[in-house]
């Protein structure tokens, strides 16, 4: 059997499609030496991964979003001559007669009115109409499609009752053996590196606007004005990549005067982000919408206490491992957030049962249900 993977949105960000497009390539590797692989990375991709030798990664010029995409990738897939073509994000060739899988992580293009925002007003508009177009295509061109969550495939099936039949959910998982903690020493280079000397609360991610950090922003600042002596040297880290969502984040920084105590770190390496999240005294995920969760699921597995947005699939990744508040409500959050930094009971539960939910996910499981699709299809 011979599989292309299209992974074109494999690169060195935090980004979920990025997240669940390595792990899965690894872990099927790792459960599947008899397919045959090809993977498709966009030009000048030069992250290591490790794949078996029936794993071939190849470059394509076009990257996802694109003319090239639609009206070229459909003739080049043609030409490798594969069974089965994966695609691990919801935009796929106009015209391809090989038989397709399609992954779907969420569906913002949908569901936030600004998720092309920041852009000229015309530029944002031709990106608005191509989402929603492409993905209906991709969806009904599909034999089958993947949802990471049954928060996913529920708002699909809302969405487009007509693909319903063809949904599968398969959660993203968590490479165990990525898990390691960090050591004391390792904590302690990176705080002295950051100059992070006090107790600190971190998120790690995008800067988009479903991200919700502006109004985790204004819960923080409510929480420091109510004077609480516990924390009176707390600051918020965020490991973040600035861009055009961004100045939105820096404005409300400033205007609420917590240039001192909001801390903006570069995005960092994987074992970096390790001994920051080991170091922190919480995570901060209120979020407004996400098809999974990974940087919640990664904080649980180590007893980092999480307060996640209680929207999108976060009740459904994180259980009762976790705290959730309304994301569209800063006093919501602000609440949230000084129990989940202050409350000694509630956070000696949040570190027992986090790891115990995190287990639930398992990317060996999720690789094996993958490769089986595959065989069943072809």
């Amino acid at each position: 059997m011979r599989v292309v993977i299209d992974a074109r949105y494999l690169d060195g960000t935090f980004s979920g499609i990025a997240t669940y497009s390595r792990d899965l390539l690894e872990h099927l590797s790792r459960v599947d030496s008899e397919t045959q692989y090809t993977v498709l990375v966009q030009r000048g991709f030069r992250s290591r991964m490790e794949l078996g030798p029936n794993f071939t990664v190849r470059s394509y010029d076009a990257a996802p979003v694109s003319t090239g995409t639609l009206l070229r990738l459909g003739a080049a897939l043609e030409d490798m001559q594969p069974d089965l073509v994966h695609s691990l994000f919801p935009i796929v060739p106009l015209s391809m007669e090989i038989p397709q899988i399609v992954t779907v992580h969420d569906l913002q293009p949908f569901t936030d009115p600004d998720f092309s925002g920041r852009r000229p007003r015309l530029l944002r508009w031709a990106y608005n109409r191509f989402y929603r177009w492409i993905y209906p295509a991709a969806f009904h061109r599909a034999k089958w499609i993947l949802c990471v969550s049954h928060s996913t495939r529920d708002d699909l099936a809302e969405l487009m009752p007509s693909v319903a039949p063809k949904l599968v959910v398969v959660h993203s998982g968590l490479d165990r053996a990525k898990l390691n903690i960090p050591s004391d020493d390792a904590v302690k280079k990176v705080r002295e590196k950051y100059e992070l000397q006090g107790p600190y609360a971190i998120y790690f991610g995008s800067t988009r606007p479903n991200k919700n950090l502006p109004n985790m922003v204004k819960g923080f600042s409510k929480v420091l004005r109510r004077d609480d002596p516990a924390l009176s040297n707390m600051t918020f880290v965020m490991a973040v990549k600035p861009d055009r969502f961004f100045r939105s984040v820096e404005r409300t920084i400033q205007v609420r005067g917590l240039t001192g105590r909001v801390k903006i770190l570069p995005q960092v390496d994987e074992e970096t982000k390790r001994a920051l999240l080991a170091g922190s005294h919480a995570m901060f995920f209120a979020t407004k919408y996400e098809g999974f969760g990974f940087p919640a699921l990664e904080a649980m597995s180590c007893g980092i206490p999480v307060l996640a947005g209680a929207s999108g699939a976060l009740p459904e990744t994180c259980g009762d491992a976790a705290v959730l508040v309304d994301p569209h409500e800063t006093d919501s959050i602000a609440d949230g957030m000084h129990a989940i930094l202050t409350n000694e009971t509630l956070r000696a539960r949040l570190k027992e049962e986090g790891p115990r939910q995190a287990a639930k996910f398992d990317w060996t499981y999720t690789a094996e249900v993958v490769r089986d699709i595959y065989r069943l299809l072809v």
